[in-house]
């Protein structure tokens, strides 16, 4: 819940701008789905949307019981199910719940206060929720509904020139906050990044709090910041530390650092895809992210 921050965003901006909101969750499915459980799609009073569950017609209904469930002040759910059942197509349930301006925002905006934990929802009663401090699986149980409340994903970005342009872009795409760190940082090679810190001297690497982010890539080029980025990284609980270079080079380091057969350091950067473009790069960079998010290396 939350980890796209396009998604985070739009609910942020539909509170300050005081509209009704609505939330369509997968909560359960059975079979071939284009979205799994815990998957969303945000609708507001403005007619505003964000979010892609499935089909066309998918939406169309969604959008058609959010704008039920903001009259009726009822929460609703909904079952997609295969009208022809040699389609290969798959059965996902919905539970399309309402959150309201007057009643500031119920649980939706409690769980700004509660990353971290789960939020536990009863899919019959609009009011019977709590949270608990297990970061529980997402999960439907009887008429219990489990969704962990994650921030943001966050990735570190050491490294300011051009080649970093695709990998911000592509980063951007995946809903993850992107931050650009170095030292002399060109402007024009990341406007497109979340945030920027940009290092008087390299040193000040040490007194940076990492414990924000999810993951890190060191694209600076430059053995001389190298050396001293990864030793800030393996300082800190960021569990991805990737970094470009040649095999040779990053033997060298791994043997320098006791980084063999370390389960979180990634060098050369990437999944091996035959990648020889920024963008073809940056997306095997951000396959290996995902890969490693996602518990699959």
């Amino acid at each position: 819940m939350f980890s796209d921050k396009n998604i985070f965003n739009f609910i942020q901006k539909s509170i300050e701008k005081n509209f009704d909101i609505v939330v369509t969750s997968v909560i359960s499915t059975h079979g071939s789905t284009y979205s799994k459980a815990g998957n969303l799609c945000v609708y507001n009073s403005n007619n505003e949307t964000i979010g892609i569950l499935g089909s066309a017609f998918l939406h169309r209904k969604i959008n058609e019981l959010s704008l039920k469930t903001l009259k009726t002040k009822q929460l609703d759910i909904f079952e997609s199910i295969p009208k022809d059942k040699l389609s290969g197509h798959g059965t996902s349930r919905y539970l399309i719940c309402p959150f309201f301006y007057e009643d500031n925002y119920g649980a939706l905006k409690k769980c700004f206060d509660n990353f971290n934990k789960s939020l536990v929802r009863n899919i019959n009663d609009y009011n019977d929720y709590k949270f608990i401090d297990d970061n529980a699986d997402i999960k439907l149980e009887n008429t219990q509904f489990y969704q962990k409340i994650k921030r943001p994903f966050s990735l570190l970005i050491f490294g300011a020139a051009n080649h970093v342009l695709s990998l911000i872009d592509m980063a951007n795409l995946l809903g993850w906050n992107t931050t650009i760190i170095d030292v002399n940082i060109d402007e024009k090679f990341i406007c497109n990044a979340d945030n920027t810190i940009n290092l008087k001297n390299i040193d000040e690497v040490f007194n940076i709090d990492m414990k924000s982010y999810d993951a890190s890539v060191i694209l600076s080029h430059n053995p001389k910041t190298d050396y001293v980025y990864l030793e800030a990284l393996l300082n800190s609980n960021i569990n991805y530390i990737g970094m470009m270079g040649n095999k040779k080079n990053m033997l060298n380091i791994k043997k320098r650092f006791n980084l063999e057969d370390s389960d979180r350091f990634f060098a050369p950067v990437g999944l091996d895809i035959g990648s020889n473009t920024d963008q073809s790069i940056a997306l095997s960079i951000c396959s290996q992210i995902e890969s490693k998010k996602n518990g699959k290396i």
